[in-house]
C-alpha cells in the first residue's frame, strides 16, 4: 500500500467517524429535549393548575373580606349626639343583635369555606353571643351581660376583620 492509498482511507474513517460524532450529538440533543418536556409538562400543568386555584382562593377570600368590611360597618351604632357613651353604644349593638345574628349566618354560609381558622371561629363566637343576650333585652333598658356581650362580639368582630385584611395583605 502506498502512503496516498493509506490518506484515502485515513480521510474517509475520519470523515465516516465525524459523520457519526455529528449524528451522535444531534440526535442526543433532540432525544434530550423530547426527554425533558416529557418530564416538564406535567410539572408545568400541575404548577398552572395550583396557579389557577390560588388566584381562584385569592379572588374569593377578597370578596369574603370585602364583604366583611362592608358588614361591620353596618353593625357601627349610629352616634346620636357628641357626647355619647361607649356603654350607649353598646346598647344599640345589644338591640340589634337578632340583625347581626341573621347576618353573621348568611356570611358565613356564603363565605365560611374561604375564611380562615380564626376568623370562622371569632365569627362564630360573634354569632354565638346574639343568640345567647339577644332574648335578655325585653324592653328598653339593655341588661349589663347584654351590653357586655355587646362589647365583647364588637371585639371579636373587628379581630376577624383584621384576620381577613392580614390574609389579604399579606
Amino acid at each position: 500500500m502506498d502512503f496516498q492509498s493509506i490518506t484515502e482511507i485515513a480521510a474517509v474513517i475520519l470523515a465516516a467517524l465525524a459523520a457519526g460524532t455529528i449524528l451522535i450529538f444531534s440526535m442526543s440533543s433532540w432525544l434530550g429535549r423530547a426527554w425533558a418536556n416529557r418530564l416538564i409538562k406535567p410539572r408545568m400543568e400541575a404548577q398552572a393548575l395550583k396557579l389557577r386555584r390560588g388566584e381562584l382562593l385569592f379572588d374569593k377570600q377578597f370578596e369574603a373580606a370585602s364583604t366583611l368590611v362592608a358588614l361591620l360597618r353596618q353593625f357601627q351604632p349610629n352616634f346620636h349626639h357628641p357626647s355619647m357613651s361607649w356603654q350607649n353604644a353598646c346598647d344599640e349593638i345589644a338591640c340589634d343583635f337578632a340583625n347581626i345574628d341573621t347576618a353573621l349566618g348568611h356570611y358565613l354560609a356564603r363565605h365560611g369555606a374561604v375564611l380562615p381558622d380564626g376568623a370562622r371561629a371569632l365569627l362564630g363566637e360573634a354569632i354565638g353571643l346574639t343568640r345567647e343576650h339577644r332574648f335578655k333585652i325585653s324592653g328598653p333598658e339593655v341588661p349589663a351581660s347584654a351590653n357586655k356581650a355587646a362589647a365583647v362580639l364588637y371585639d371579636r368582630l373587628w379581630k376577624a376583620e383584621a384576620e381577613m385584611l392580614k390574609l389579604i395583605q399579606g
